[in-house]
């Protein structure tokens, strides 16, 4: 079990990081609605770690992991980056996190990325991957995608069928295959094989999966 800090200006947000981060067996010490104001929390508890809700524009962020390390040197920090956010390598780099999440991820990649910052180990949203490789037509098109439609097409980039995505969402196959053809319809892609090819980085070789080290 770890002991976090969660930091989220969206009470309803922040409440739903707490609620997830406990059911897995975590102990949330405290709970900030800015991110700055996690400074004082880590300081008073001493957590293992610490995950923010933030900004990527917003100034204070840059100074804000290594003023959290100078409070906690041991402090495993985690970020939650809004998903409208547009950053490029060097600003990714720039935060000098242990893991980094794109806002809308789902509990369970919540989860295994609190778990592998734990075990010492960096973590990197894939769709942060994503669109640091995408171009910015691409990354406009894929922000038109519905929460469903994002959700389908990921677990297609992952290899799963469309009987196997049915029975995880709980819908039924045709639905699954209206939701795919917007997603290529919106997205110019004419199968599974290019929406795989383009969220894995267009046949880079850093990997598939929501599990990324960080450089």
């Amino acid at each position: 079990m770890s002991t976090l800090v969660v930091a989220d200006p969206r009470g309803v947000y922040l409440a739903g990081l707490e609620w997830v981060l406990r059911k897995a067996g975590h102990s949330v010490v405290a709970e900030c609605h800015r991110a700055m104001d996690a400074l004082a929390q880590v300081e008073r508890h001493r957590p293992d770690m610490v995950v923010i809700g933030l900004d990527i524009a917003d100034p204070q962020t840059a100074t804000l992991s290594s003023r959290l390390r100078a409070s906690h040197d041991a402090l495993g920090i985690i970020f939650i980056l809004q998903p409208n956010s547009r950053f490029d390598i060097k600003e990714i780099q720039a935060l000098d996190v242990d893991g980094l999440l794109l806002d809308g991820i789902s509990s369970r990649y919540l989860v295994e990325c609190v778990n592998a910052v734990a075990a010492g180990k960096k973590w990197i949203d894939n769709k942060i991957v994503q669109q640091l490789l995408m171009s910015r037509s691409q990354q406009q098109a894929v922000s038109r995608l519905t929460g469903r439609e994002s959700e389908i097409a990921d677990l297609v980039s992952r290899g799963l069928r469309n009987k196997t995505i049915a029975q995880q969402l709980n819908v039924s196959e045709g639905t699954v295959k209206m939701h795919l053809h917007h997603v290529y319809a919106k997205l110019n892609l004419g199968s599974r094989a290019e929406l795989a090819w383009m969220a894995h980085g267009k046949g880079s070789d850093s990997g598939a999966g929501q599990n990324r080290l960080l450089s």
